[in-house]
């Protein structure tokens, strides 16, 4: 149930499992879908430890092995830091996992399990900042805005810098005329940039051209939210348009 959720059920749901938990909890965390992916992410901000708290994911050096084909070479195993009582001691944690095994002859079933980790099977504990997923205040959004990108954007001229101020006012209404593809150039591209440029850290781009850079982000916006594999495309297809509007509030699509 876990993989369908995310639209994965045919491989490892360890990290569907978490990405589930997490939005039914109304956490806004990196997707850990294809859990490499979030691990990268929560090591980009810095969000890591090596000792853990309750909340925290662990990572760990093996792959999930269980309920599917085996792939030892598979993404990375992950589950939810439930208690840390006896880490100090023992190097013991718990947890609870998806897409594992019980510890008895009675739990053997691939399910959500509760399991007693030592730290030595573990690459790192990511702890990110479980606030709640809220569109960006519209009083901070210039200033967020250009924190971002003025190190990238030496292009700016006087007439941008009033359309990036009324942006930051109010959601832009965004009209989809066709496909984007690598190397489009218009208007809409900037505006999806602007919101790239809120959740991803967009640097260099050429304003209103799909560029390189700006496909690199969108990618990794695709992968934060949960894609994995050839659907992180890089490109604006109605669906991350959808939840890019959802998070940022920089633009609305028109119906």
């Amino acid at each position: 149930m876990f993989g369908q959720k995310v639209g994965y059920d045919a491989g490892p749901w360890g990290g569907a499992f978490v990405d589930v938990v997490a939005r039914e909890s109304q956490v806004n965390i990196p997707s850990f879908v294809y859990s490499a992916a979030g691990l990268a992410e929560c090591i980009r901000s810095g969000a890591i430890s090596r000792a853990p708290k309750p909340g925290d994911i662990a990572i760990y050096n093996f792959s999930s092995m269980s309920g599917h084909e085996p792939d030892p070479f598979g993404p990375p195993h992950c589950g939810i830091v439930t208690d840390v009582q006896e880490f100090t001691k023992s190097g013991r944690f718990v947890t609870v996992e998806g897409n594992t095994e019980g510890g008895s002859k009675h739990l053997t079933k691939d399910g959500v399990h509760q399991k007693i980790r030592h730290v030595t099977d573990v690459v790192i504990f990511c702890r990110p900042a479980f606030s709640n997923g809220v569109p960006t205040s519209r009083s901070t959004f210039y200033e967020r805005l250009m924190k971002l990108m003025d190190p990238a954007r030496t292009r700016i001229t006087g007439d941008e810098l009033k359309e990036i101020q009324e942006a930051a006012r109010a959601p832009s209404i965004l009209r989809l005329n066709g496909e984007i593809r690598h190397g489009d150039r218009n208007k809409r591209i900037e505006t999806i940039q602007l919101a790239l440029a809120t959740v991803t850290d967009l640097r260099g781009c050429e304003p209103g051209k799909w560029d390189a850079i700006t496909a690199a982000a969108c990618a990794r916006f695709q992968r934060n939210i949960g894609r994995t594999g050839s659907d992180v495309t890089g490109l604006p297809d109605p669906s991350t348009l959808n939840r890019l509007s959802k998070v940022t509030g920089v633009f609305k699509l028109d119906s």
